[in-house]
């Protein structure tokens, strides 16, 4: 066997830490709106950050953590075309999804997929997975994280959702699934990235290897062994090991670190800028008169820095620094260790303060409080020496830096003087630490910023704060609450047949629901609060079993608030109401609402009951007559469902249907087709078991033996406790005495 080229690929572990580029985010998706100049563009988009910036500083306080919510709610409506929409959505998701409202943080996530940066479009399905994963909707969960793994598999979150996807199979005790997604963790970049490699110092380095020819390393069980090297001097074997079932694919690591060489001991020595030499000896080519080519790879190994104030021993990080007293500085950057002594790298130093200006009824950005202008008040350039990690003290090849300075205080700017070696500060300043990394993962320059409060000596300032609280609001959510808790009963007494307790109770809940409605229509509620309202709404008058009334609240919501994320939830609900109920043209109506939808992502199982639906109806009306259900009709609702949404997992679901069909009438030929295509697109699939047994018996009724026993085996090993394999088993014995006997007929038995 012979193969076309080998590739080597450089990964980091470290790149699973993405750092963001200044300007990285393409503009607009839609272009320039008529009328709009590019100039407004920049305008809206910085005052677009101003509130950005804003609301990100506020929303870790939990004094201001209401107004930070507005704040961000905001920069989508005042402006929507602005590229800062999908950090703000991205900074509320993640917010939501700490106070673990993963509802609320999934309908910030979806809308992240429509912004022109692929990064922001994989971190947004990254976190919609993870949301789902936490909510333990493993389907979903997969659907968003496989989206990341396929279409942005140079991404950073393509290795982050490997490891869910994982947690995902692990969860569901899929244990050879699981192991096969963790393995993949570290290993998304791209096989041909465009200008120089680089790789973080200090992490541990990977090599992964692709050549088709190790196949045969795979089966006869032989090691791969690199050899990887340094610019400086360093030597070192690496051994190897395969990635994955395909055999083509291999990887192995080794650490990094600074310090001197010390060559074949199974760590590589680096210094800063410093280059890593991958060799492969390539034993095959796809021409044959070339054989033991060598493939080379090489990586520049860089640091990502990090800055910060500590305390006296350089070890915590601290916000406060006392006035008058040493204030200490410490860096992180192994760039800067270039040599076997103490190297020394210069941080400047800045005190500043915060000064207040009237507010610009221009910016279109209406605060609380009048806007505040950053001005400096004196700044110095600070030597930090390399020191040693534990104990502080001048040494070489740490790669950590620290240094100290006395702030001086000031009690009037008169005293200040600016062209002095001291830094100089007044009461209520901040001092900054600034650093520019020139050379770190992101591949472009980046300026590091520290800061830290001046403190008095005896104790920190404390900045009074009140919190902002409508009254209104909070009558409304409390309104809600006990509408819910009602609800709850309502829904507790149905379940056990009291039905008039189960009106009693949601009657009960619908006046309160009704009083934050009418709130609503007085005041300017919280849009959360509103729509929380209408969905208890909804909820509580399908308990009363009033359907009609239910659809008429979904409908109001619509209109009211078009782009709501509950409507469909609602319609789903109603739906399943009506099928259950059999009531099926009812329910085709309310599934086909979904389907009309601008926006859903419920459309697929909608799709999906439809063709439930239709199913149904043939098998009753095929007992009625007694006679086969003909079920083609059905079978191609289903295809619809696999057509129009293959990444959905309703998708599998019906192509798992109509593998059923496919066996049912005896065409095995488009069985076996159909269900490779399945373990294809779908491999982390929850009916892959019965897909896998279903494969055994299309290939045993149609004499493929071996095959039969191959997916048996499969079936057996990957799901040993499923129903599926319990059930797989009882083909084993007969399976193997076919084999046994040779025979290659037709038909098989049953």
């Amino acid at each position: 066997m012979t193969s076309r080229y080998a590739i080597i690929v450089l990964l980091c572990a470290a790149q699973i830490l993405a750092f963001a580029r200044a300007g990285e985010i393409p503009g607009n998706p839609g272009g320039t709106k008529e009328g709009k100049s590019p100039a407004d563009d920049a305008k809206a988009d910085y005052k677009a950050n101003e509130m950005l910036t804003k609301g990100l500083e506020l929303i870790d306080q939990p004094q201001s953590e209401e107004r930070a919510v507005k704040i961000l709610q905001s920069i989508p409506q005042m402006y929507p075309r602005s590229r800062i929409r999908f950090k703000a959505w991205n900074a509320l998701g993640q917010y939501y999804m700490k106070k673990r409202n993963y509802d609320l943080a999934i309908k910030q996530f979806e809308q992240m997929n429509i912004s022109e940066s692929e990064d922001e479009q994989a971190e947004g399905l990254y976190r919609l997975g993870i949301c789902h994963f936490l909510m333990n909707n493993y389907d979903k969960a997969f659907m968003a994280l496989r989206k990341v793994t396929n279409q942005f598999p140079w991404s950073v979150f393509a290795n982050e959702a490997y490891y869910y996807i994982g947690q995902c199979h692990f969860k569901l005790n899929r244990w050879a699934n699981a192991v096969e997604a963790l393995e993949m963790v570290g290993t998304s970049v791209p096989l041909t990235a465009e200008g120089e490699t680089v790789a973080e110092a200090g992490q541990r380095l990977f090599v992964k290897i692709h050549d088709k020819d190790l196949v045969v390393l795979l089966k006869s069980g032989e090691k791969l062994k690199v050899q990887i090297s340094t610019k400086s001097g360093d030597q070192e074997e690496l051994l190897c090991e395969p990635l994955g079932k395909s055999g083509e694919y291999f990887i192995g690591s080794i650490q990094t670190q600074p310090g001197q060489i010390k060559a074949g001991d199974g760590v590589l020595q680096i210094k800063g800028g410093d280059t890593a030499l991958v060799t492969y000896v390539d034993a095959n080519t796809e021409d044959q008169n070339q054989r033991n080519v060598k493939r080379l790879a090489t990586v520049r190994m860089v640091s990502t820095a990090s800055l910060g104030f500590t305390d006296g021993a350089y070890r915590e990080y601290t916000k406060g620094v006392v006035g008058g007293a040493e204030c200490f500085v410490r860096l992180k950057d192994l760039d800067q260790d270039v040599s076997d002594k103490p190297d020394t790298v210069i941080v400047r130093l800045l005190s500043q303060y915060k000064e207040k200006r009237e507010r610009d009824l221009e910016k279109g950005v209406l605060l609380d409080e009048p806007e505040e202008e950053i001005k400096q008040r004196d700044a110095i350039d600070l030597q930090l020496v390399e020191i040693d990690p534990k104990e502080g003290r001048p040494t070489g090849h740490s790669g950590l830096f620290g240094g100290t300075t006395r702030v001086v205080m000031a009690t009037e700017a008169a005293q200040i003087n600016q062209s002095d070696n001291t830094l100089s500060a007044m009461q209520g300043d901040e001092i900054v630490a600034i650093y520019l990394d020139e050379a770190n993962i992101s591949g472009s320059s980046r300026e590091l910023k520290a800061s830290a409060r001046i403190l008095n000596d005896r104790l920190a300032d404390v900045e009074k704060q009140t919190r902002e609280v409508t009254d209104l609001d909070k009558k409304a959510q409390k309104l809600n609450i006990e509408a819910n808790i009602y609800l709850r009963l309502g829904q507790i007494f149905k379940d056990v047949g009291l039905n008039a307790k189960a009106y009693e109770k949601a009657d009960i809940g619908l006046a309160s629901v009704e009083d934050v409605l009418r709130l609503s229509l007085k005041a300017s509620l919280s849009r959360e609060i509103v729509e929380e309202a209408y969905s208890l709404k909804w909820e509580l008058l399908l308990v009363k079993d009033n359907l009609s009334e239910a659809i008429s609240v979904c409908h109001t919501l619509t209109q009211r608030f078009p782009d709501s994320a509950l409507v469909d939830k609602a319609l789903l609900k109603i739906g399943e109401a009506k099928m259950m109920a059999k009531e099926y043209e009812g329910a085709i109506q309310v599934f086909a609402g979904i389907l009309r939808l601008p926006k859903s992502e419920l459309k697929a199982e909608a799709q999906f009951n439809i063709a439930r639906i239709e199913e149904e109806r043939l098998l009753e009306a095929a007992k009625r007559s007694n006679r086969p259900a003909q079920l083609a009709s059905a079978m191609l609702a289903y295809k619809k469902v696999a057509d129009t949404y293959p990444d959905s997992p309703f998708a599998g679901e019906a192509l798992d249907k109509i593998a059923n069909y496919y066996i049912q009438v005896g065409d095995y030929s488009r069985a076996i087709e159909l269900m490779q295509q399945v373990f294809q697109d779908y491999e982390d699939a929850k009916f892959l078991d019965r897909m896998l047994l279903k494969w055994v018996i299309a290939a045993y009724r149609s004499g493929q033996f071996a095959m039969a026993k191959e997916k048996l085996d499969e079936l057996l090993s990957r799901y040993p406790g499923s129903a599926a394999a319990e059930k797989g088993r009882e083909y084993q014995a007969v399976i193997e005495k076919k084999l046994g006997g040779g025979s290659s007929g037709g038909g098989g038995e049953e």
